[in-house]
């Protein structure tokens, strides 16, 4: 089975070819906002170094968010424009849990040691099956989307998050945290916060996505039942709602600002 993943999410680009749960082949850059530019060739570029055509891929599997509100739309609307026009699986996927999956895969292959991930963190402790990973992105204002994730347990589910308030409750997890995505934005609060637990912060570098956790979640998650119905998971308001809300405050009726990719 092929399967043809994508992550618009952030500013990192990732396109990667998986078959039968292995993944092929990747393209990834980290350009800002170029998504819209290089998704496409990139596809085209990826399914020709595998001698295949668009009309092989079995399903087709996109990080839905959350993440860049403009990056997010980019890989939904390809993801959906392909499933429907191939007449093939879509599956959504988390942006945070696909990269905490990531960290956990290297965690499990020995391929993540503490010792190696950031060389600013003083806090350096044993990655282990327990370890709990926190994935973050830098959502401004010392607020962040987050989640934390220990083994196959969620933690703490994804939202938008005073970053206060996810440590807070990280803390109370007598376990070892990775933190990966944006974490160095916040690396004193955070140290400060989880003193008392082994701690790992992954650098920008370590935080890219590679595919691995998209393609890996890909095989356990139900495909999309309506591709019409399926909006990014922006996980708060977008300008435009908030906009939309100011500006209909006096129509005495509770009508919602609806927006669909």
């Amino acid at each position: 089975m092929n399967i043809l993943v994508i992550d618009t999410s952030n500013q990192p680009l990732l396109v990667g070819l998986g078959q039968d749960g292995q993944l092929l082949d990747t393209f990834q850059t980290d350009k800002p906002k170029n998504h819209s530019i290089d998704l496409l060739p990139a596809i085209k570029s990826l399914l020709a170094a595998q001698e295949l055509t668009v009309q092989d891929i079995d399903q087709i599997a996109v990080a839905k968010g959350p993440g860049s509100f403009t990056g997010l739309r980019i890989g939904l609307t390809v993801g959906k424009v392909l499933a429907d026009t191939l007449k093939k699986p879509l599956l959504a996927i988390s942006s945070l849990q696909s990269l905490a999956k990531q960290v956990q895969l290297k965690q499990q292959s020995g391929t993540l040691a503490a010792e190696d991930s950031t060389v600013q963190n003083p806090h350096p402790g044993k990655l282990t099956k327990d370890t709990v990973v926190l994935a973050l992105f830098d959502a401004r204002n010392q607020n962040v989307f987050a989640g934390a994730y220990l083994g196959d347990m969620v933690v703490l589910e994804d939202g938008h998050y005073p970053l206060e308030e996810v440590l807070d409750l990280v803390s109370q997890v007598a376990e070892p945290v990775v933190v990966v995505g944006d974490g160095l934005h916040f690396q004193d609060t955070i140290e400060e916060a989880l003193a008392n637990q082994p701690l790992t912060i992954l650098d920008h570098d370590q935080s890219l996505p590679t595919g691995t956790g998209l393609l890996a979640l890909a095989q356990t998650t139900a495909p999309v039942d309506n591709i019409d119905d399926l909006t990014p998971s922006y996980l708060r308001k977008t300008q435009a709602e908030l906009n939309w809300e100011q500006n209909h405050q006096d129509d005495g009726q509770d009508k919602p600002y609806v927006f669909k990719v």
